[in-house]
């Protein structure tokens, strides 16, 4: 589908309430946070979501994260549901999102899936990657090799080692699918998870100067930025952005400016849209 006006402003109201939710059990368990990537383009220029876009994306360090993920289920609102692995088994997802309630953003590629489809905010766990260029690339090839492993063993991906169950087959090696296929095949879904997580945290207990989604190369932030946040206005409320955070945009977004051609204007626009299914 693609939207018109009244629905983008309807998702926009409805995510800043999700993140406004998220913003109240963070302060009140005192877990430092902050937005990254499309959401803190649109902090550092519109002071709110970019106007075609149509998520927010929210960063924790790792540790930050997994009190979260303890404190979340208890603490959010009775309309909202934390999913993640503990909460969703079947999702494919290696992160968290909050989703809402009685509403629907289902998106194509997981239409199909028994998982809640609510609109939602990601929160993506930050770990700590080497400073070492070769030694940041391993870590990263073996992160998006475990994460790809924790997909595969929920929803086949690729058109190699299995059946593809989504209509466009993504881009994977028949060696790679086959390595995939082979872990899947020995081991639980619980204890890839715990592997992948370990493998994604591998560099947590030493001193390095970024941080980073591990499997997203671009998406670096100076450590020091990330626990050091400052507000900044997103939405009508104050809202943590990393220190300095021009740097880590021009960083992640080399080509960053205020406004997009139209043909760049990308977002997740869903196979199903619905804010209130109790109607």
């Amino acid at each position: 589908m693609k939207y018109n006006e009244q629905d983008l402003a309807k998702l926009h109201t409805m995510l800043y309430q999700i993140l406004a939710e998220i913003d109240r059990v963070c302060k009140r368990h005192n877990i430092p946070y902050f937005i990254q990537g499309g959401s803190a383009i649109g902090a550092f220029y519109n002071k709110g979501v970019v106007p075609w876009d149509d998520d927010i994306d929210v960063g924790m360090t790792r540790e930050n994260y997994n009190r979260f993920l303890e404190v979340a289920p208890t603490e959010l609102g009775s309309d909202y549901f934390l999913e993640w692995f503990g909460t969703e088994p079947n999702t494919p997802f290696y992160f968290a999102k909050v989703k809402r309630n009685n509403t629907l953003f289902v998106e194509h590629i997981w239409r199909d899936m028994d998982i809640h489809h609510g609109v939602f905010v990601d929160i993506f766990p930050y770990d700590r990657i080497p400073d070492n260029k070769h030694l940041e690339r391993l870590h990263r090839l073996r992160a998006k090799f475990w994460i790809n492993c924790f997909m595969g063993k929920q929803i086949w991906l690729w058109s190699h080692c299995g059946k593809c169950e989504i209509d466009t087959p993504l881009p994977k090696s028949w060696i790679s699918c086959a390595a995939i296929k082979t872990v899947c095949s020995l081991l639980s879904r619980s204890a890839i998870y715990n592997r992948m997580c370990r493998v994604l945290g591998a560099y947590n207990n030493c001193d390095t100067e970024y941080i980073n989604i591990v499997r997203m190369p671009k998406d670096q932030i100076r450590r020091r930025y990330a626990e050091n946040p400052v507000l900044m206005e997103f939405g009508g409320m104050m809202i943590p952005v990393p220190d300095n955070v021009e740097e880590y945009l021009r960083h992640h977004y080399p080509n960053l400016r205020p406004v997009l051609p139209v043909e760049e204007q990308i977002n997740h626009a869903p196979y199903k849209l619905n804010f209130d299914t109790t109607k």
